[in-house]
């Protein structure tokens, strides 16, 4: 990771809250809206740890995009899927679809994040089990938005949305 790197995934998470947002405010029924919140609000609050977390190694690093891209191909991949599937989503694209997008990218963020953890903790952090804590917390939440993504398809198949 870089010395930037929780600010860089509090970008991420802020990015795709945004994303959500969109979808909420898109979505054609109430549970569909209401399942999304629950990421949402865990998108938030993610931003947040990692923001704290930013401010408490990092000094409060303020980061951009391009300074992000030092993470690695993941994480690039996963800002411009974000972005793409916002984009969708503006010109038209139906919240399920925008779900499907998504599953895999959820996985992969939260696998992201375990491994992260460990590297994180050895090059500057030193075993902090605080910090493994949060990053193993953001990790879980993670793959349950992957679940709440595909129920979210799946009751669009049931309503033909």
């Amino acid at each position: 990771m870089t010395d930037s790197s929780f600010a860089c995934l509090s970008f991420l998470e802020d990015e795709t809250s945004h994303l959500f947002e969109l979808m909420i405010e898109k979505a054609e029924d109430t549970a569909t809206s209401l399942l999304l919140d629950i990421i949402l609000q865990e998108t938030r609050k993610h931003r947040e740890l990692l923001k704290h977390l930013s401010l408490v190694f990092e000094k409060g690093a303020s980061v951009s995009s391009v300074e992000c891209e030092k993470m690695g191909e993941w994480f690039t991949q996963a800002l411009a899927l974000t972005r793409a599937v916002k984009a969708g989503v503006e010109s038209g694209m139906h919240v399920p679809e925008a779900a499907r997008r998504l599953i895999d990218f959820e996985k992969g963020v939260g696998e992201e994040y375990v491994t992260q953890v460990h590297a994180t903790l050895r090059a500057s952090i030193q075993e902090n089990e605080a910090v493994k804590t949060v990053l193993e917390s953001i990790a879980e939440d993670e793959k349950g938005h992957a679940e709440i993504l595909q129920f979210v398809i799946e009751l669009a198949a049931r309503h033909n949305i």
